[in-house]
């Protein structure tokens, strides 16, 4: 598995929208990730609604969000949350492009529609309509709050501001610090870096993390994440779907390699037509 996804203009789509590009990051059951690209002038869809969660983070440029009836203009380094059932739509009027960081959680079913359009907020079906009106955050540093040495962090959404699919948190980690010691979830994780470099060892592989990428870490795969830059790394940690109340967020575990290492068949490299001449015999000549 490939995981960490870097933001790559090269692999964007053209989505149908004016100048809107988007890179489809991650589609795990667990969320819909989408590196998303709009120039000045340019839109998303127009009004509609999901019957997921969508989430967004700004990180450059200003954007125009309608929540239902409400209009925000919001700058990079802000957070929105969008429930499901809420009519919203996006545009830029610039100055200049802007780019952010999508989430749809969880992710849609394959075969269904991601976006169902409307006429106007209150067009959205009464079975599909939420009474949240959702919200925007813009992150303030002196907001964040200790969580373990050297690591800091803000809660952006979760169950108990509206979100029952997911927590996302803003963190800050200090030169020379880190998280957990290697551990597991039961829940996927996702890493945004930000600023910095976050250092990530994830199952036997070890990652220097550029800003503006994507780490994948599925239920259940050994990780454990640090700050080995002269510079304070920054980040987006989603989880989702959330922990349980009460429960471990983490588990340690003992993970390393033992050495015994097996090496399956080579015929699956080999084709059908390539298979049948080399085991055809050979011809000796006297």
């Amino acid at each position: 598995m490939q995981y960490v996804r870097c933001f790559d203009q090269k692999k964007t789509v053209d989505t149908g929208f004016p100048g809107y590009r988007a890179q489809f990051l991650s589609s795990l059951e667990s969320a819909l990730m989408i590196a998303s690209h709009i120039e000045e002038g340019g839109c998303g869809p127009g009004l509609h609604y999901h019957r997921s969660d969508q989430l967004y983070y700004l990180l450059v440029g200003t954007m125009n969000v309608q929540l239902g009836q409400q209009v925000h203009r919001i700058e990079a380094g802000t957070f929105v949350f969008i429930p499901a059932g809420l009519a919203h739509r996006n545009w830029n009027d610039g100055p200049g492009s802007e780019t952010h960081f999508e989430m749809i959680i969880p992710a849609p079913s394959p075969m269904v529609p991601i976006a169902l359009m409307v006429e106007t907020p209150d067009d959205v079906p009464v079975d599909d309509r939420t009474d949240d009106p959702g919200y925007t955050r813009r992150i303030h540093p002196d907001q964040l709050n200790p969580a373990m040495p050297g690591l800091r962090l803000l809660p952006l959404t979760g169950p108990a501001m509206g979100c029952s699919n997911a927590v996302v948190n803003y963190m800050e980690l200090d030169p020379a610090s880190a998280g957990p010691d290697t551990h597991i979830h039961e829940f996927d994780q996702y890493y945004l870096v930000l600023e910095g470099e976050l250092t990530v060892e994830v199952a036997l592989q070890k990652h220097v993390v550029p800003p503006r990428s994507l780490v994948l870490l599925p239920a259940g795969v050994p990780h454990r994440q640090y700050n080995d830059s002269s510079t304070t790394e920054k980040h987006l940690a989603v989880l989702a779907p959330p922990p349980q109340p009460g429960k471990p967020w983490d588990h340690g575990v003992d993970f390393h390699a033992n050495g015994d290492d097996h090496i399956g068949p080579q015929t699956v490299f080999v084709s059908a037509s390539d298979a049948a001449i080399t085991s055809q015999p050979r011809t000796r000549y006297r």
